[in-house]
């Protein structure tokens, strides 16, 4: 129950770092619905308000969240097809602006959640912690993109 509150919570930064850096007011609706399935609730209320005993679980509940939201970077990461030259030839697929912008939202959005500020581009410790693991599986289309929307919107 204390997961389910705080993705209500959640939601309500993404929507209104959403609407500042214009992503799709659907999207934004939408956002994260799938965090309310069974497949994932439990799981992620146990990881964060329970014994996190659970990893497996989690990791079932992560991966469907991931392969489930197109707002995830992860989501556009090809894990199966019949290249002729195999799975190393697969390559990361360009995002739609769209799902870049409330990516970035829901980014904002966790940071004003979980630290209680929105990031600057002066105190953004999550982006610059994970943005070298991003900009290395997100195609170069997408790095671009990410990249011109921070600059645009973070002050």
């Amino acid at each position: 129950m204390r997961y389910f509150i705080l993705t209500i919570k959640h939601k309500w930064f993404v929507l209104l770092a959403g609407i500042k850096i214009k992503a799709n007011i659907w999207d934004l609706i939408t956002h994260d619905l799938s965090k309310f399935l069974p497949s994932e609730l439990a799981h992620y209320d146990r990881q964060f308000y329970g014994k996190a005993d659970d990893l497996l679980g989690f990791s079932y509940a992560w991966n469907h969240h991931q392969k489930c939201n197109k707002h995830h970077w992860e989501y556009w990461i090809p894990i199966t097809g019949h290249s002729r030259g195999g799975y190393s030839d697969l390559q990361p697929l360009p995002m739609p602006e769209r799902y870049i912008r409330e990516m970035i939202a829901d980014w904002m959005g966790a940071c004003r959640a979980y630290e209680g500020h929105y990031p600057t581009k002066d105190n953004w410790p999550w982006w610059e912690k994970n943005k070298a693991n991003i900009i290395t599986h997100c195609h170069s289309q997408t790095n671009l993109l990410i990249f011109k929307i921070i600059e645009d919107i973070i002050a």
